[in-house]
């Protein structure tokens, strides 16, 4: 489970059900005589056998990343049957929007980074990065021009780092780093 998640989950005799309410969490299914079963926006996934990534976090779309084995998803959501390996699907309010996307392995890789205390971006926003390094760490990054938090961003960057990714940041757009109070990083130009 990654930070900032909350999940409830509950073991019944048949099966295990996990409810995913907030957060990114990473989910083993071992498959066997109790089904697993994942409710998340009102949806639920049934998994045997397998392991995938439930993303639902505030303002974006909710995904299911599916690392291995396979994920259904209620039948009237995909037609073309269950998410496979190295697939991705964003999920929208209604259960009918549903954007299935295969992965690449370096896709693969980037979508579970944060299993081992990176974040990785490519394409994202300033802005975007930021509020991801705000989900790990107390300090907050600003940026405080507006063209500047529209810039795109690609690197591999230490989730639990955010004074080292501003000054990544600030050099390779040649801004500063100015620290404040309370842990607060502006990148300014």
């Amino acid at each position: 489970m990654n930070t900032d998640s909350r999940v409830d989950v509950y073991e019944e005799t048949d099966h295990v059900r996990v409810k995913v309410r907030r957060g990114e969490v990473l989910v083993e299914a071992v498959g066997g005589e109790r089904p697993l079963t994942v409710e998340i926006d009102g949806r639920h996934l049934e998994a045997g056998a397998a392991t995938f990534v439930v993303r639902k976090l505030q303002g974006t779309r909710t995904q299911v990343v599916v690392q291995n084995g396979t994920v259904n998803l209620p039948a009237r959501s995909v037609g073309q049957g269950p998410l496979l390996a190295n697939t991705r699907a964003s999920l929208g309010r209604a259960v009918a929007d549903v954007d299935v996307a295969t992965l690449s392995a370096e896709q693969m890789q980037r979508e579970l980074a944060w299993r081992e205390g990176k974040l990785a971006f490519r394409g994202e926003t300033l802005a975007d990065a930021a509020a991801e390094f705000a989900r790990y760490n107390d300090a907050s990054i600003e940026i405080a021009d507006p063209q500047l938090a529209k810039a795109p961003i690609t690197g591999l960057f230490a989730a639990n780092n955010p004074a080292g990714f501003s000054r990544a940041v600030a050099g390779v757009f040649g801004a500063r780093v100015r620290h404040e109070a309370r842990g607060k990083i502006v990148i300014e130009d």
